[in-house]
């Protein structure tokens, strides 16, 4: 059984679902999952995880992301992206490559950003595309976001390419969109590749013809960003038990995860911190493929 995570380079015109079932049949796997919806228009980076290592799901999506972005100006789309109906246009004339640099300085840092329409957010429980696909238009609350940076790195109107750096939870459509309207028009994104999430970067990733190859990372390897902690053969059977342990490091904040090691270095589980006591949070079993 595998049980680790695969850096996959999703191609365009699939699914992130879809990625998943050709691997897991191509691998013969029994159990497959990923760390990040890509849209179907987005190729690059998506963290396949195999086996037990579906269970490290939600520790890895606090990880930042690198985007490429191509955006389309003076045309708006209902999707902000290329498949979506062109609803409105504006003219690009006066644009230029400075201006566009000048304008990313307001993107840079801790921003405030509104999710799409046509984004698989839930409100009372229903996506919102479901809800935009009727026409329908709701209200949605801002959302914080870091962008750690952002650069100009092609400029040929009406297109231009940005290199982005940014935290979890950001729409890239909309960072493209706003941008565009900072700029006096409008725009879209006509193409995205994500080329890394946390320590997985594209130029490490494999293709749907190069699996048979692919290296597996552990779930020790892929949760290498957790800080972690080894614990004695009393502190296991007590954590395992349920009961929670004393936490030698204090500077740690509540909720926040930690690898947990047997004195062999086997990692066997996630812990949480919670008022500088540690309990487990997930099992991860006694699979040689967890270290």
């Amino acid at each position: 059984m595998i049980n680790g995570a695969i850096n996959f380079n999703k191609p365009e015109g699939i699914s992130s679902h879809t990625a998943v079932q050709r691997i897991k049949a191509a691998l013969k796997l029994g159990k497959a999952g990923h760390a990040g919806t890509l849209d179907p228009l987005a190729e690059g980076v998506l963290i396949v995880l195999c086996g037990n290592a579906t269970k490290l799901t939600p520790y890895l999506a606090t990880l930042d992301k690198k985007y490429n972005a191509v955006v389309k100006l003076g045309e708006h789309t209902e999707t902000l992206d290329r498949e979506g109906k062109v609803v409105r246009t504006a003219p690009i004339s006066g644009i230029t490559a400075e201006g566009v640099e000048e304008a990313l300085k307001a993107f840079t840092g801790v921003i405030s950003q509104t999710p799409p329409m046509y984004s698989a957010l839930k409100i009372n429980g229903t996506p919102l595309y479901k809800l935009a696909r009727k026409g329908l238009e709701v209200e949605r609350k801002q959302r914080t976001i870091t962008i750690f940076d952002i650069t100009l790195t092609a400029f040929d109107l009406p297109y231009i390419t940005l290199a982005l750096h940014c935290s979890k939870g950001t729409y890239v459509r909309s960072l493209c969109s706003d941008l565009a309207e900072s700029l006096g028009s409008c725009g879209y994104v006509h193409a995205l590749k994500r080329t890394g999430v946390g320590m997985f970067n594209i130029t490490g990733s494999c293709g749907l013809d190069t699996l048979e190859s692919a290296r597996v990372l552990s779930m020790d390897e892929t949760l290498c960003h957790l800080v972690e902690r080894t614990l004695t053969p009393d502190e296991q059977r007590k954590i395992l038990n349920g009961s929670m342990l004393d936490d030698y490091a204090p500077d740690r904040q509540n909720g926040e995860a930690v690898r947990l090691k047997d004195i062999r270095g086997n990692l066997f589980g996630i812990g949480t911190y919670a008022d500088k006591k540690i309990k487990i949070a997930t099992f991860l079993g006694k699979s040689r493929g967890n270290s």
